[in-house]
């Protein structure tokens, strides 16, 4: 790729996310730039901290900070977009629908190329199908919609970062599993635990809770910080099997599968999808359905290496050549 290609990503500030986005960027030969949905720290002026004291003491009005705060954000895109002198080859917005219209059709005036990844779903964030139309290009992972314009594209690892291998231990397994509290997901991984209790594996899971959530698994490590996307890594290259729990409201694969293949781990998952990709084995990913008890021969069974074709297939290098030539 030309090294002449100007790339803006505009992403939410989620953890270590777009500080990976943009190495593994320029590892492609593009040259990033970057914009979040924190575009800069917002300061009361004048006597809004006092109008907003007495609108949420004595009138209930809870919502005048926010007003404050989407104006402020949409001062500061408007600036930093107006500095944007160049063309810009492409713009990549994920989830778009963390961003205001005004925002993403201004952008629209600065590139070649808008396009759109929404890497959350769409019906589990259904306000994002207003933004259909101002893509040039629209792509979801777990959904098609030819009608709009909707192309399947799957999630992928970072291959910017070299993976580390370890045997994999079969005598005492360490699974691995991280995410945020669901409800639903709660229950199933209560019961998968219990359903595994007298195997011999070591469990690393983490769920990270929110205020409405339940401590009481006492084998569920509960964190209140997001853990970072490279401590993740860290993670998963100590871990023999990853855990994948799904969301009822996606159909598309988790970046778990992605990372797994990258660094050749087994996975338990209860999405019954997965048996429809090239690079599902049985004997790399043990798909849940009330079958338990066959767990532990699926432990015994040694990891199965998969092909460099399928491998580099499923990397950020063929995904970011995908969405900027469709």
């Amino acid at each position: 790729m030309s090294n002449s290609k100007n790339f803006l990503l505009v992403m939410p500030d989620y953890s270590d996310f777009p500080n990976l986005f943009l190495e593994n960027l320029k590892k492609e030969g593009f040259n990033p730039t970057l914009i979040t949905d924190e575009p800069s720290k917002f300061r009361y002026k004048g006597n809004e901290k006092i109008i907003n004291f007495f609108q949420k003491t004595f009138f209930r009005n809870k919502d005048y900070k926010k007003k404050l705060i989407a104006e402020h954000k949409l001062k500061a895109y408007f600036k930093i977009i107006d500095d944007i002198k160049e063309k810009l080859d492409y713009v990549l917005i994920i989830r778009p629908d963390q961003f205001p219209i005004p925002v993403v059709k201004e952008l629209k005036k600065k590139t070649n190329k808008l396009i759109a990844y929404q890497w959350d779903g769409i019906e589990k964030f259904p306000n994002v199908k207003k933004y259909f139309h101002l893509f040039d290009t629209f792509f979801c992972f777990d959904s098609a919609d030819e009608k709009n314009n909707i192309k399947p594209i799957t999630n992928f690892y970072f291959d910017c970062i070299p993976p580390v291998y370890k045997d994999y231990n079969a005598q005492k397994p360490e699974f691995y599993f991280v995410g945020l509290y669901w409800e639903n997901r709660e229950k199933k991984i209560d019961r998968f635990i219990s359903e595994i209790s007298k195997m011999e594996v070591e469990l690393s899971i983490f769920i990270q809770y929110n205020d409405k959530s339940e401590i009481k698994n006492p084998k569920i490590k509960y964190i209140k910080e997001r853990i970072t996307f490279l401590e993740n890594l860290r993670n998963v290259e100590k871990a023999d099997v990853l855990l994948d729990f799904v969301d009822p409201v996606h159909n598309g694969l988790s970046i778990r599968f992605f990372e797994a293949i990258y660094y050749k781990k087994k996975v338990i998952t209860d999405n019954q999808t997965v048996k429809d990709y090239d690079f599902y084995h049985p004997d790399n990913i043990f798909v849940l359905d009330e079958n338990f008890d066959q767990i532990d021969s699926f432990l015994n069974t040694p990891y199965r290496d998969l092909s460099e074709e399928i491998v580099k297939k499923y990397g950020f290098t063929n995904w970011i050549k995908q969405i900027t030539e469709a």
